[in-house]
């Protein structure tokens, strides 16, 4: 008797190995997209903390008042519209002369930037000691579900972000 062996894969076991890949990746796809809109959206986050605390060492360095506003499309100065919001993008500026400090567009495609204490025009405003003027609450949503609260202590001016736990409106 010759015995050969044998080499390779058989067809039946090639498709075999590939529905299981296709199955697998399948399966990976919709937590993979959560994956990327969670960073998306954690990245959001943290360019606005790290916007509001730029803007209030800018206050105490130039000891002059800073202010972070909601920007305009064109990106001239501060909105005055009650219906822009942070979602639209923001500055930081010197108070006194109008010196746009930073000037941040980013991408909130599907997500809002609300807050529940600003007025118009929405501005959050450091002075010379890094104390704020006002306090506000900003909530990061993406797709009607908040995930992000970051909050400026009134007079301390102390930005503390939270991640908003599931189910919950607030953190």
């Amino acid at each position: 008797m010759n015995k050969h062996s044998q080499r390779g894969m058989t067809l039946i076991e090639l498709i075999v190995t590939v529905t299981i890949v296709a199955i697998l990746a399948a399966a990976a796809t919709p937590s993979l997209r959560e994956m990327m809109e969670n960073n998306r959206l954690t990245a959001l986050n943290n360019q606005l903390v790290s916007t509001l605390n730029y803007a209030r060492a800018e206050a105490v360095k130039r000891n002059q008042n800073v202010n972070m506003c909601v920007r305009k499309a064109d990106g001239s100065g501060c909105s005055t519209t009650a219906s822009d919001g942070f979602d639209k993008g923001w500055l930081v500026l010197v108070e006194t002369s109008g010196e746009i400090l930073l000037d941040v567009a980013p991408d909130t495609n599907g997500v809002t930037i609300t807050n529940s204490d600003l007025t118009t025009p929405q501005q959050v405003s450091y002075r010379p000691m890094g104390k704020s003027k006002n306090a506000a609450t900003f909530t990061l949503a993406l797709a009607g579900v908040n995930r992000y609260q970051v909050v400026i202590a009134l007079n301390t001016g102390r930005v503390r972000s939270c991640k908003v736990p599931v189910g919950q409106t607030s953190c």
